[in-house]
């Protein structure tokens, strides 16, 4: 068989192929590309920067002129009113090409002019002097200057950072000649400057000439010659000479020059270092751009190389690709069709090297797979003695699949003896079941019998006594008898056979006393019970017969006398299982005698004492409208 490069071991072809341009690509992104970027980053930034301190300085200079104009305008120098307003609207426009300029959407030195406006109409308004109003418009400035300071600070290239500081040692120094300029407007205008006053303004002229000399001293050769050749002649040599007089004399003299000369001299030589500062911008940004380009052109240089590097490696791999392209789709395809469950495909094997081997061994294994699955069809279909097979004790899955088989088997078996029992234990318990419903209702039938055996017992009695005492006394033990006896026959003829529905219950109870007290249709009664209230046997006896005790003494004593009356019946649920039982009527009362201690009869001491069985206490209350009982219980 002829030698085939396909043939070769997959490492020893990727070593070859991809090797060496692989490494030579390594090293040219890891030093070019990464150095070209960066480089190319930074200038874009520096770029920014550089904008962003133009516009933070064109703020700047706007307000030292609208800080120049308020105190002419408060020192009632010839500055008309139209003039300021025309200077505000000039810094006005500044802070907007700032705002617009904003990329991020924060603007660095907008909280700055947050006080403007209010600064503004108190000039405008004149209630505000001179010297607060120049502090007010510095105090702003210099909240701009740090903002700005802050930005030329950040991390710029080595190049630049000296453009930068000369920059801004320009900018502080003509803001130091605003404050000096404002505050000789003020004092000219006055005639008068106090010691105060002195030692601010030598201050600020030492700032001033502080800056200008390190301005002078770091500035680039083409910002000197435009220094030089703007910040010069009569008018600036004469504004150096009156600052070194003022400087020297520590005040103003007599022949000190007037407010309007000093106003306007000074302020033409801030518009002359605005011009040098926009030099100086314009170079820094000149040189920027210079840089950035050569940044550019080393990167696109170093992507060229890259992109040709690429194409090499890509033509070599297209040569290892040939040779295992078909193996490796076709070990895709299978794979992919048995991460889907199917196991019907296989890879043909058509090279000796790692990629054969590959195919090869996944072959085995999906035949491997495929009779294993076979296996586990029919033992899921309940077929326990299909052979499984096991290629060793380290056939994992084989040994697991045979495990489940015997204990699949073994469980089956046993599920099945349990089934078999459990369903005996069912059929016992429900005929024990239906034996016990059976005895109980017969039960609670005899029951029910015997006491309406009772009842009619005495009935009968009753029937035969002439004493009405007597008779009397008959008739409420009858009903009680016939009271207990309903409780049994509702519990044999409900579906639960040990509760009763206390509505229901108290519905017939009802019905059955207006028949044995011969009542009629003249006594009404209204119940309000909470829903599905139901109480057991122990509970119900001792209930039942307070019903029946209550609502007789209504019959018998309440409505004596009257043609109609009405009884109300309520009962619900309270907290910790409590019950509270509320019953009243309409009648005439209780007496007071029979509501004192000594004086209870027979039903009151029944009452009580079903009211103790229920683990209760009661309280009576009666008079003209009726009487009202309250009863609070708890289940047994």
């Amino acid at each position: 068989m002829p030698w085939r490069f396909a043939d070769l071991p997959v490492r020893t072809k990727f070593l070859v192929t991809l090797g060496i341009p692989v490494m030579g690509m390594v090293l040219l992104i890891g030093k070019q590309v990464d150095s070209s970027t960066k480089r190319s980053q930074v200038y874009t930034y520096i770029r920014e920067q550089s904008v962003r301190i133009g516009l933070l300085s064109d703020v700047t200079h706007e307000l030292q002129k609208e800080s120049a104009h308020a105190v002419a305008y408060l020192e009632r120098l010839p500055i008309q009113r139209t003039r300021l307003l025309e200077q505000q609207g000039r810094t006005d426009a500044a802070a907007h090409s700032l705002q617009v300029a904003a990329t991020d959407g924060r603007v660095e030195g907008a909280e700055a002019l947050s006080g403007l406006g209010v600064l503004r109409m108190q000039t405008l308004e004149r209630r505000i002097d001179a010297l607060s109003a120049s502090r007010g418009y510095h105090v702003m400035a210099h909240a701009v200057l740090d903002e700005l300071g802050r930005v030329g600070r950040l991390a710029l290239d080595p190049e630049t950072k000296d453009r930068l500081y000369a920059h801004l040692r320009l900018l502080h120094a003509k803001e130091a000649l605003s404050a000096v300029h404002d505050r000789l407007s003020m004092a000219l205008a006055q005639n008068a400057l106090p010691v105060a006053d002195m030692a601010a303004l030598g201050e600020r002229i030492a700032q001033y000439e502080t800056n200008m000399l390190l301005f002078e001293r770091d500035a680039p050769p083409e910002v000197m010659s435009s220094y030089r050749s703007v910040f010069q002649g009569p008018d600036i040599n004469l504004m150096r000479s009156v600052i070194g007089t003022v400087k020297e004399r520590r005040g103003i003299g007599q022949d000190a020059m007037a407010p309007e000369a000093w106003w306007d001299l000074s302020l033409t030589a801030i518009d002359r270092l605005k011009s040098v500062e926009d030099t100086s911008l314009a170079a820094i940004l000149a040189a920027t751009a210079a840089n950035a380009h050569d940044a550019r052109r080393r990167l696109l240089i170093t992507l060229a190389a890259l992109f040709g590097v690429i194409g090499a490696v890509a033509v070599m791999g297209i040569l290892i690709m040939r040779g295992v392209r078909n193996t490796v789709n076709e070990v895709t395809h299978a794979t992919r069709s048995l991460a889907v469950g199917d196991v019907s495909a296989e890879v043909p094997v058509g090279s000796r090297d790692e990629v054969g081997q590959m195919a090869s061994s996944f072959n085995e294994m999906i035949h491997n797979i495929r009779a294993l699955a076979s296996s586990a069809d029919a033992i899921g279909k309940g077929n326990y003695d299909t052979n499984v097979p096991v290629r060793g004790p380290r056939d994992v899955l084989g040994n697991a699949l045979a495990r489940m088989k015997e204990n699949l088997k073994a469980a089956r078996l046993r599920d099945q003896e349990q089934a078999l029992a459990l369903q005996e234990e069912k059929r016992k318990l429900e005929d024990a079941h239906e034996r016990i419903q059976l005895l109980i209702k017969e039960m609670h039938h005899r029951v029910k019998n015997n006491l309406q055996v009772i009842a009619s017992l005495l009935r009968l009695q009753a029937g035969n006594i002439t004493d009405e005492r007597l008779q009397t006394a008959f008739d409420q033990s009858q009903s009680r008898v016939t009271s207990m006896a309903l409780i049994h026959e509702k519990l044999y003829k409900g579906d639960e056979l040990a509760t009763v529905d206390v509505a229901l219950y108290i519905k017939e109870l009802f019905a059955e006393l207006v028949r044995l007290n011969d009542v009629g249709d003249r006594i009404v009664y209204h119940t309000d019970i909470d829903p599905d209230l139901a109480f057991e046997l122990n509970t119900m006896v001792p209930l039942g017969l307070l019903f029946n005790e209550l609502i007789t003494n209504s019959f018998k004593h309440a409505f004596q006398g009257r043609s109609e009356g009405r009884v109300h019946l309520g009962l619900h649920r309270v907290e910790d299982d409590g019950f509270d039982l509320f019953y009243s009527d309409d009648g005439v009362g209780l007496p007071l005698e029979k509501l004192q201690n000594g004086s209870t009869t027979l039903g009151m001491s029944l009452i009580e004492s079903l009211v103790d069985q229920l683990n209760g206490r009661m309280t009576v209350e009666g008079g003209p409208q009726g009487t009202r009982y309250h009863i609070r219980f708890r289940t047994q």
